[in-house]
C-alpha cells in the first residue's frame, strides 16, 4: 500500500516537471547532430556541403564578406543581408504602429478659465452674426 502511494505521487509530480530536451535545435551541434550517413548519395552530400557553407556565409558581417567573398557567394551574401534588413525596417515600422495603438495621445482636458474664454468667444461670435444680419 505504501510503495503505491509513493509511486503514485512520484508520477503526479513528474507530471508537472519541465521536459528538457538533450539535442540542440540550433546552432553548429545542431548541424552536426544531422550528419549524413555513410553511403548518402552525391547529390545529398552536395547539398549538405553546400548549407553548412551557407551556415559559414550568413554569419559575416558585411566588411567580413568583402574581404573573403567574392562572385555568386559575394552577391548571395549582400542580398540577404539587404532582405534582412529590409525586413527589421518593416518589423520596427509595425511596432511603432502597434505602440502608438496601445498608447494613443491624451489631449490635456481644458481648465476652467479656458472653458469661460471659449463660451465667451461663441456669445462674441453670435452677437456679431446678429449684428450683421440686421444691417
Amino acid at each position: 500500500m505504501r510503495v503505491a502511494v509513493l509511486l503514485s505521487i512520484l508520477a503526479s509530480v513528474s507530471a508537472f516537471g519541465i521536459q528538457s530536451s538533450t539535442t540542440p535545435t540550433f546552432g553548429a551541434k545542431a548541424i552536426a547532430l544531422h550528419a549524413v550517413p555513410e553511403g548518402a548519395s552525391a547529390a545529398i552530400l552536395e547539398r549538405q556541403a553546400k548549407a553548412e557553407r551557407w551556415f559559414e556565409i550568413r554569419t559575416l558581417s558585411k566588411e567580413e564578406a568583402e574581404a573573403q567573398l567574392s562572385g555568386e557567394e559575394l552577391e548571395a551574401h549582400k542580398r540577404y543581408t539587404a532582405e534582412l534588413e529590409e525586413s527589421m525596417d518593416k518589423l520596427q515600422d509595425i511596432a511603432k504602429l502597434m505602440l502608438k495603438s496601445l498608447e494613443p495621445p491624451t489631449v490635456k482636458p481644458k481648465g476652467k478659465k479656458q472653458r469661460k474664454r471659449d463660451k465667451w468667444a461663441k456669445v462674441q461670435q453670435r452677437e456679431a452674426a446678429r449684428a450683421a444680419g440686421k444691417k
